[in-house]
């Protein structure tokens, strides 16, 4: 029953969708709450498999990147692993690489609306498996260009223009960064991460402060304690910061600033499964050398991504879990005080985990899961009266 709703669901969002692609109306979709709701998502088009990235180089062009569907069963024939959007994300169309390949890809970055750059492998096991894909003209061809030598995977890239670009690299025994000027076509290698630091797919440089990544150090088969590595040299050298012990696996980390900064995750170890947990916060005043607990609960479990588009406004994504047994859905939960409180975002059709976010305005957000696909309108902050709490809510504390 909850399969065949779920279907029932994403036809007739799938519908709504296209009847209104040449309106500026939202268009509606089956269970929305009364109004307009700040999440609308939809599926991916036909074919996508698994979306793990997201890049927005303005509010209406945004790719978003992935791998062809791990299971047969509920990803039959997928093939897609980038589709795109160039008006706000009401319509997005699938992409892909020239000469027939089918990358697994788990990053991407898009410096301006025509030039992106993907990364990830191709699946093989040995150290020369790492791919980079790259488009100057808006996706209509993907091209594969030359990847950091040595790779077995390219796990995430940011690139702050065509000429600065920076990527973490797993070669089978390191992690490490390299830089590139020329948009992908020639690679130097930079510092190698931190001993027993393992990163996630997670990479974000501020302008004028540091880049971080989120990610592990193992405690356990299958299990790990959050950590941050940062660098401020643009990657020629990493650094762990100060991370409180206790901490689940951390997946993202953002600097809304030079220094202010936001870490999240769960409060589960567990490194290989998603499984029931809280969401896990942690915040940094010093540009991500030194990091403190969020007091409270984050409202979205399980939080995969979390970014800053101005000093006061943030957004995360994420799982709630519902039920017994709980089933997994997605979820967003927006700041109006730069990540010091976070509230539940109202939605609709989000029935999978969102894994990736990107927010080129302080009003508008992106996000992508599994395959499907959101469009995020970032609310103005309600007044808070004091005295009173608000459930769900995570405040900053001191040590």
């Amino acid at each position: 029953m909850v399969v065949l709703l779920a279907a029932v669901a994403l036809a007739a969002a799938s519908c709504a969708a296209n009847a209104n692609s040449g309106s500026s109306r939202t268009p509606h979709v089956l269970g929305a709450p009364k109004g307009t709701p700040l999440v609308l998502g939809q599926p991916a088009p036909a074919g996508t498999g698994e979306l793990g990235a997201l890049s927005c180089a303005t509010a209406r062009r945004c790719w978003a990147v992935g791998i062809a569907g791990a299971n047969a069963v509920t990803h039959p024939g997928s093939t897609t692993v980038i589709v795109a959007t160039k008006n706000g994300g009401r319509t997005w169309r699938d992409q892909h690489v020239t000469g027939g390949s089918n990358p697994q890809l788990s990053g991407v970055s898009c410096p301006t609306p025509t030039h992106c750059i993907a990364v990830g492998s191709d699946g093989g096991s040995l150290p020369g498996s790492g791919v980079v894909v790259a488009t100057t003209n808006a996706g209509a061809t993907w091209t594969q260009v030359a990847a950091p030598a040595g790779a077995l995977t390219v796990l995430s890239v940011s690139c702050s223009s065509t000429t600065q670009c920076l990527a973490i690299v797993n070669d089978g025994s390191l992690i490490w960064s390299a830089t590139s000027t020329d948009f992908g076509q020639t690679w130097t290698r930079e510092g190698n991460m931190p001993s027993l630091f393992l990163a996630n797919d997670d990479l974000s440089c501020t302008a004028g402060g540091p880049c971080l990544v989120a990610g592990y150090a193992p405690t356990g088969t299958g299990t790990g304690e959050g950590a941050v590595a940062l660098s401020t040299d643009g990657g020629q050298t990493w650094s762990l910061g100060l991370v409180p012990s206790g901490i689940g696996v951390l997946r993202s980390a953002t600097c809304s600033d030079a220094t202010s900064c936001l870490a999240a995750g769960s409060t589960s170890p567990s490194v290989n499964d998603v499984v029931p947990a809280h969401g896990a916060l942690l915040g940094s005043a010093d540009g991500g050398h030194t990091w403190q607990p969020v007091t409270g609960t984050p409202p979205v479990a399980d939080v995969f991504d979390v970014e800053c588009p101005s000093v006061t406004v943030c957004a995360m994504v994420g799982t709630v879990w519902k039920g017994t047994p709980a089933v997994g859905a997605g979820a967003v939960a927006q700041s109006g005080n730069g990540g010091t409180t976070f509230e539940l975002s109202s939605a609709a059709y989000v029935p999978l985990t969102l894994t990736a976010l990107s927010c080129p305005t302080a009003t508008a957000c992106f996000a992508a899961g599994g395959d499907s696909l959101a469009r995020i309108t970032l609310a103005p902050p309600k007044p808070r009266h004091h005295g009173t709490g608000s459930v769900g809510t995570g405040t900053l504390g001191t040590r």
